[in-house]
């Protein structure tokens, strides 16, 4: 009887501990589910690059950022969006210079006073270069001398050396009545079209021709049409020169009427202003001698005082 007792306990102790077991790894399988849940969810993420758009439902519904948080923005800013290929956006927190408000991080622009930035004429020395190219010649270069000798005016000739080894005489007479004489190259080519070294040898073979003339080498050299490149910046500040340009373009080349041209001066003169002209290489160069006596009166008149180009930029 008493087995019989032991034995039904001993049954029913190992059913309960069957059940336990079964209900312990139940408890388990069920539990690495929530684990997992609870890691996906404990936070949002945002992809690098900025806000995309989830792949569920709504494709313009943007992924909230909720960690970290940016700062709220100012009232007086709204919040930059950055899309892809954007520039980077001033922070929310930033009030962008552009505020035409103006803010109070923002240095507000110096205006500089009309006695920096604007001189009167007066307290300026109104000084004009008159500036001739592509000479010399014994036609309208002479008759140009002629001009400026009887009006008593200083001007400055940018030769062009073929022409110097045709007029050597021309040439001589410019420095002999006291103007100023700068390079204009030897064949008048477009300097940047051509190697370092062409570029060189189209400055040093007029540089040869105008010394065996004057006795010196010029220090202004005016490129042809105008045209300058680094080369040729870089070549002139090696070698302590100057590079002459103009402000005022009278376009006589192109056979601007006299009228058209004196107008042109007297309209576009300004304390400082180098003037262009030619004195050789086109037909209507003889607009340029017409117009030149009745200009030199208008600029006296006008209260100019006449200089060589190198007087201006040096």
């Amino acid at each position: 009887m008493e087995r019989k007792r032991n034995s039904r306990r001993r049954s029913a102790a190992a059913a309960f501990m069957l059940l336990a077991l079964s209900l312990w790894m139940s408890g388990c399988s069920a539990g690495s589910p929530l684990s997992m849940l609870s890691a996906t969810q404990s936070e949002k993420v945002v992809h690098a690059g900025g806000m995309q758009n989830e792949d569920s439902g709504d494709p313009e519904q943007a992924v909230q950022v909720d960690y970290p948080r940016p700062p709220e923005p100012s009232s007086s800013a709204k919040p930059a969006v950055k899309q892809p290929g954007d520039n980077i956006q001033p922070s929310p927190t930033t009030k962008p210079n552009s505020n035409k408000t103006g803010s109070a991080t923002e240095k507000p622009k110096s205006n500089a006073s009309s006695e920096e930035t604007e001189k009167p004429d007066k307290q300026e020395k109104k000084l004009v270069a008159l500036t001739f190219d592509d000479g010399p010649d014994s036609r309208y270069t002479t008759a140009i001398l002629d001009i400026l000798k009887e009006k008593g005016v200083k001007a400055t000739f940018f030769v062009v050396g073929q022409q110097v080894e045709k007029e050597p005489e021309t040439l001589k007479r410019i420095v002999d009545e006291g103007h100023a004489v700068g390079n204009h190259t030897m064949n008048h080519k477009q300097l940047p079209k051509l190697t370092d070294k062409q570029m060189k040898q189209e400055i040093e073979s007029a540089d040869k021709l105008i010394e065996k003339v004057i006795g010196y080498k010029p220090t202004m050299v005016r490129a042809p049409y105008g045209a300058v490149s680094d080369a040729l910046k870089k070549y002139m500040k090696s070698e302590n020169r100057q590079l002459v340009g103009w402000n005022v373009d009278t376009r006589d080349w192109a056979g601007t009427s006299v009228s058209d041209m004196r107008s042109m001066i007297k309209e576009k003169a300004k304390p400082g202003a180098i003037i262009l002209m030619h004195s050789f290489g086109s037909k209507n160069i003889k607009h340029t001698v017409e117009m030149l006596p009745g200009a030199i009166d208008d600029l006296k008149k006008m209260g100019y005082t006449f200089v060589t180009a190198d007087q201006l930029v040096s």
